[in-house]
């Protein structure tokens, strides 16, 4: 039974429950009458005596019941779930004395009574439960393994109607059905307003704009409700298209943050891995590998992605974090392990993939990622590997370097003969070998500088004296000067590969000064954030970003 001190016109509920509900007896002019509540009329006997409580009778026999033993008295209302034909008999014994309304058979008590309910709510109360309820029934979607389409099928059949996710270039990210989608982003690309009704070619819906997880983009795209009919969207079709935007976003943003901390995580670990001594036994870091789908059984190759800068001054090499991004979404298109970290504007992957794999995936990106030098080291077998693995990629990169009109992709196997000896015979000997090399030209920067820029524009003396902004002629001097100290002629192929090699040690050795601390190292505890120097290697290049020279576009 509900009673509720306040009243409501007996048309209120008939509007509720629309054309479910006839009025069979009684005047329309009843429908002003005032009611307070509705009780479920069992057993003839429990006739409220409050003639303005609503009699609601579970069938035809239940009104006939009453009509013969008790509808006495003032007039009442009395509602009936059965046919109208079913009640002609107690309808000419009632006459116009009491109201009878005849319901719909296919509703059942219940829904009279919570028409009765949701009619005697006040406005902001009925308004506000309504909108829990629906928050409650798409939230719910979000405990699924793909919230997102689940979240999408469930506003579908909330609102009876097609709802898809569209990306801001107008490609569908996910879709409950077919809808006529050019024509429908056409119409909402042009605005920007965070909610618009759409109607195009006969779909009707609404559209709500999705905020882009990431603040450095205006938007991530729209979520469109949308259907073939002439009242919709109506006002709770609208309100559940606004609730499911703000799902959308929040399970956005928390993918991003769960995103943000596996990159660390996968940062640490292979930073930790990549800075093993020679006594490679760890078995805590080798399960924590293991523990990102990796392993040494299968193939797995250690990475170098060094972006190249763009030939247009215009345009800019995108952030590391981004970088990242890109290529961590590109091995995941592939389902290939990874970890993956970022220093000095390169990154660096330990993937579980061949070669020819990761080229399919370099190629399968386009023109998405920016122009780069790949080095790609030997496969890994044990987790010792992975530092010899890294610095053969490293090494790898020094060589493209050389010719920047060659091959941007280069690999282990791909190593010439005096490459291939460098990676075998291994860093430490190759750099203390190259400063055994270089020492008489201890204290001639200058000359260094020159040899190294030579080497890098594959032994270009105009090239190299441009990028020194020196005359030719100079930097011929410093060269010939240079052969003079070391006793070599560089037009012999023999100098040309010790000086080479010599520079590359250096090179890389001065890549290497800092580094992460092993877990493996002894004392006292340390974590993969710690660093340490190394000896510092003579005759590295005085790059003059290290003073704190930033160099115009063009050079």
């Amino acid at each position: 039974m509900i009673v509720d001190p306040t009243s409501l016109p007996l048309g209120a509920v008939l509007a509720d429950l629309g054309p479910a509900a006839k009025l069979v007896a009684g005047d329309a002019s009843q429908q002003s009458r005032q009611v307070r509540g509705a009780v479920v009329l069992l057993k003839p006997e429990d006739l409220p005596t409050d003639v303005d409580v609503v009699v609601i009778c579970p069938g035809a026999a239940s009104f006939s019941d009453l009509v013969a033993d008790r509808l006495d008295g003032p007039g009442r209302v009395i509602f009936v779930t059965a046919s109208e034909s079913s009640l002609s008999e107690g309808i000419q014994v009632v006459g116009e004395q009491h109201v009878v309304i005849a319901v719909d058979p296919a509703l059942n008590v219940a829904s009279v009574v919570m028409s009765f309910s949701r009619s005697m709510q006040m406005p902001e109360e009925s308004v506000s439960r309504r909108l829990a309820s629906l928050q409650r029934a798409l939230s719910q979607a979000m405990t699924e393994t793909e919230p997102i389409p689940a979240l999408l099928s469930r506003l579908a059949h909330v609102c009876n109607a097609t709802a898809v996710l569209i990306d801001r270039f107008g490609k569908t990210v996910h879709a409950t059905g077919p809808t006529p989608m050019s024509l429908l982003f056409e119409e909402i690309g042009r605005t920007e307003a965070d909610s618009q009704n759409v109607d195009v070619d006969g779909w009707r819906g609404v559209a709500a704009r999705i905020s882009a997880p990431d603040e450095a983009d205006s938007h991530f795209g729209w979520l469109v409700i949308t259907a073939r009919r002439t009242n919709f969207p109506d006002s709770h079709s609208t309100s559940a298209a606004h609730v499911a935007a703000t799902l959308v976003e929040a399970s956005q943003r928390m993918a991003v943050a769960a995103r943000q901390q596996e990159r660390a995580i996968r940062t640490a670990v292979l930073e930790e891995a990549l800075a093993l001594r020679r006594e490679p036994h760890n078995p805590e870091l080798a399960a924590r590998i293991a523990a990102f789908g990796l392993s040494f059984a299968d193939e797995l190759r250690t990475i170098v992605f060094r972006p190249i800068r763009p030939a247009v001054a215009s345009r800019s090499l995108p952030a590391s974090e981004d970088l990242s991004e890109m290529l961590g979404k590109a091995l995941e298109s592939q389902s290939i392990a990874y970890l993956m970290t970022a220093k000095d504007k390169t990154i660096t992957i330990a993937a579980q993939c061949s070669v020819q794999a990761f080229r399919r995936v370099i190629v399968a990106e386009g023109s998405k990622l920016p122009g780069a030098l790949i080095g790609i080291g030997r496969s890994v077998h044990a987790l010792g590997d992975i530092l010899d693995s890294y610095q053969d990629a490293q090494l790898a990169v020094r060589t493209l370097r050389r010719n920047s009109r060659g091959p941007k992709l280069m690999a282990y196997e791909d190593f010439n003969y005096a490459t291939r000896l460098f990676a075998d015979v291994g860093f430490d000997k190759m750099i203390k070998w190259a400063q055994e090399f270089l020492k008489p030209l201890e204290g001639r920067e200058l000359l260094v500088e020159g040899l190294q820029t030579y080497f890098e524009h594959a032994q270009n003396i105009n090239a190299a004296a441009d990028y020194l902004e020196i005359h030719h002629n100079s930097l011929r001097y410093r060269i010939a000067k240079a052969e003079e100290i070391l006793g070599i002629n560089l037009r012999e192929p023999g100098a040309v590969s010790s000086v080479f090699l010599a520079l590359t040690a250096l090179e890389l050795g001065r890549i290497q000064q800092l580094r992460p601390k092993s877990s493996g190292d002894t004392g006292r505890s340390r974590k993969p954030s710690d660093v340490e120097a190394s000896d510092v290697v003579p005759y590295s290049r005085p790059f003059v970003e290290r003073a704190g020279v930033v160099r115009a576009p063009a050079r």
